[in-house]
């Protein structure tokens, strides 16, 4: 999945997850939606190359997992593929 598939689906997933933030009518709900959306955006900007440290480490957890399962190669990252 190529650097601009990824960043069109974060912003997706970011615009509907702002939506369900609005329509949210428990607090909880927006509370696990807001922190949805935080984790979308930092993944978001890793994928744009614009990462603050928090966002590289959430990245970094990623590529881990994945590397783990074995859907990447040790030596890549998700924004490589």
């Amino acid at each position: 999945m190529g650097n601009e598939i990824l960043k069109a689906h974060f912003q997706t997933e970011i615009e509907a997850t702002g939506k369900d933030i609005a329509a949210s009518k428990l607090e909880k709900n927006k509370l696990l939606h807001e922190r949805k959306l935080g984790l979308l955006a930092s993944l978001l900007r890793y994928v744009e190359g614009q990462p603050s440290r928090e966002d590289a480490m959430l990245a970094d957890v990623v590529n881990d997992m994945l590397q783990a399962l074995q859907l990447l190669n040790p030596n890549e990252t998700f924004r490589d593929n």
